[in-house]
């Protein structure tokens, strides 16, 4: 292999590879993927995936080049991650030369946000309503979610920066608590809890940790490791933020109303659960002509944990939905020629136990450390639950590619 071409490829790899991360692409999906395309391209390439750096080395047998790029931690973009799929198929099949290849991947990197800010507000409301009613509650709760939703919208349209952004996650749990306690104190039948929760299921790290725990079982032990503390962190600032606003709620008194709530009929719970399940369109940024396919990945993974759940018990449950939403991803990477996370993701997102980690933190604020440690080791258990089941999956219909 010539020396240019071979700079060529390692340009164009590292920048796939950026791109994947940037894509939200976890540590032992990018280093598989990675890996499959430098095996495509005949060249040997190794590399180490972390939250906020990728090493990568490359050698033809005559030249080595190693680089280290600093990277920041992002959530999951089903869009980018189809594009990017697309562009390196192309590439591989020599249908664009690797100059196009890596424009076309600046191109997605720098594209404009897929969904407008009314929709993204729209999102809030549906997701947490639809959450509330998968919780249980009266409509009084439901009503009391969709007004706080509509905040949660709103403050997430802004995108702070500097120090604000790191307690982005404790300024919306106080935003959220302290309205949900003045509705309280104004409605006294309100079930605060599951207001809050339902209305701050956003912003759990439900898939952060069930990745982490993936990663750290795929033998990616420093990234998971550092996701996992990243996902624990985002549950004690949320913790914190609730504790603060039920304090500031404190402060304030007035009249309440005398108003009785029916609680939310079962038939309701299976109505909403398709849009619920849609929702994760707008949250992983997919395309819209995958909304289909996105919305069905919820619904099958729901049911399959509530059958297993039914039969098996809550903790074989999730090892049943994860192995049922493992496999079906694999099926549909091969049947649409699609990434499996398109699939995957959705189909575990109602799944991850983010709301179980919260439950936790908020036992230990209340001093309840007996209660805090039991709910902390059910929510690894159930995450590593998903986790196994997911690998399952994977064995029983092997996956198209890393991807």
């Amino acid at each position: 292999m010539e020396k240019i071409d071979f700079k060529r490829r390692v340009k164009f790899i590292l920048r796939f590879g950026s791109a994947l991360h940037a894509s939200g692409a976890p540590a032992h999906t990018l280093e598989g993927t990675m890996s499959d395309m430098c095996q495509r391209m005949g060249i040997k390439g190794s590399f180490i995936s972390q939250p906020t750096a990728i090493l990568s080395s490359f050698s033809n047998d005559e030249e080595d080049i190693t680089k280290i790029e600093r990277v920041e931690p992002v959530s999951v973009n089903l869009g980018r991650l189809s594009s990017i799929d697309k562009v390196s198929r192309e590439v591989i099949l020599n249908e664009i030369s690797y100059e196009e290849g890596y424009q076309k991947l600046d191109d997605i990197l720098n594209a404009d946000e897929p969904y407008s800010k009314r929709i993204r507000v729209l999102y809030f409301l549906f997701s947490t309503s639809g959450f509330m009613i998968l919780f249980g509650g009266t409509w009084g709760d439901l009503l009391a979610s969709i007004l706080v939703g509509v905040i949660m919208g709103f403050i997430a349209l802004f995108k702070p920066l500097g120090t604000v952004a790191q307690l982005f996650e404790a300024l919306v749990a106080v935003v959220a608590s302290f309205a949900t306690y003045l509705l309280a104190k104004l409605l006294p039948g309100l079930n605060v809890g599951v207001v809050i929760l339902s209305s701050l299921i956003i912003f759990m790290p439900g898939l952060f940790i069930t990745n982490a725990i993936a990663e750290i079982a795929s033998q990616h032990l420093v990234s998971g490791t550092a996701r996992l503390v990243g996902g624990v962190m985002i549950l004690l600032k949320l913790t914190f933020g609730v504790f603060i606003g039920s304090k500031l709620a404190s402060w304030f008194h007035y009249p309440s109303l005398n108003i009785e709530f029916a609680p939310i009929p079962t038939w309701v719970t299976f109505l909403t659960l398709p849009l619920t399940a849609s929702m994760s369109l707008i949250n992983f940024k997919a395309n819209r002509e995958d909304w289909k396919w996105i919305t069905s990945a919820g619904i099958f993974g729901f049911f399959c944990s509530k059958l297993g759940a039914h039969y098996l018990g809550p903790e074989l449950g999730m090892f049943f939905g994860g192995a049922c939403v493992g496999s079906m991803s694999n099926i549909f990477a091969r049947i649409t020629n699609k990434p499996s996370s398109i699939f995957h993701f959705p189909g575990i997102i109602l799944l991850v136990p983010g709301s179980v980690g919260y439950r936790s933190f908020s036992f230990m604020m209340e001093k309840n450390v007996v209660g805090g440690l039991d709910t902390a080791f059910t929510m690894v258990t159930l995450a590593l639950a998903l986790v196994v089941g997911i690998f399952f999956g994977n064995i029983l219909i092997k996956p198209r590619r890393a991807l």
